[in-house]
């Protein structure tokens, strides 16, 4: 994110320009003493952010995820779209990402590769009774296809189901 030309994390934490970006290890400190405006994970994608890697490992990367996704949309084609999982367990109860901090893997690598994806409600998992999801994935500039997919999808599997029964 931080190489990508656009405003940093740290400043889209601090609601964008002409906001001067947040400090995270800061933020860190309001964490500990239950005074942050922002969640441990956020933060440490803002301490992430900080670090620095050489110019010859940023331009390795790129290259890497410029080969990623050009295998990805060549697979794809101009109309094909990836049913992928948005997490690898059904929908996880509160504050217990923190202690699994890389299933975010599973839509970040499509951000990272800039390729739209669409978050699909699927109903609840039978077991835990709580939200579970696919997320439909095209080629870059096919926003079109996956919002389509994805409303066909949440029409034929009844979308989103609240966790609990609502009153009436």
């Amino acid at each position: 994110m931080r190489t990508s030309g656009n405003d940093t994390f740290c400043t889209l934490l601090a609601n964008g320009p002409p906001a001067a970006p947040i400090n995270p290890l800061t933020e860190l400190l309001r964490w500990l003493v239950g005074r942050a405006r922002h969640t441990l994970p956020a933060i440490a994608l803002g301490v992430g952010e900080k670090i620095h890697n050489t110019p010859e490992k940023e331009a390795a990367l790129k290259r890497l995820r410029d080969a990623l996704r050009a295998d990805v949309e060549e697979c794809l084609g101009d109309d094909g779209v990836l049913l992928y999982p948005t997490h690898p367990v059904p929908a996880p109860f509160h504050n217990q990402p923190v202690l699994l901090v890389f299933n975010f893997a599973y839509t970040a690598i499509f951000n990272v590769l800039g390729l739209p994806a669409t978050a699909v409600p699927m109903g609840l998992a039978p077991r835990e009774g709580v939200p579970v999801g696919i997320q439909v994935i095209g080629g870059r500039y096919n926003d079109r296809l996956t919002l389509a997919v994805a409303q066909a999808l949440e029409e034929a599997f009844g979308g989103w189901v609240p966790p609990f029964p609502v009153a009436k």
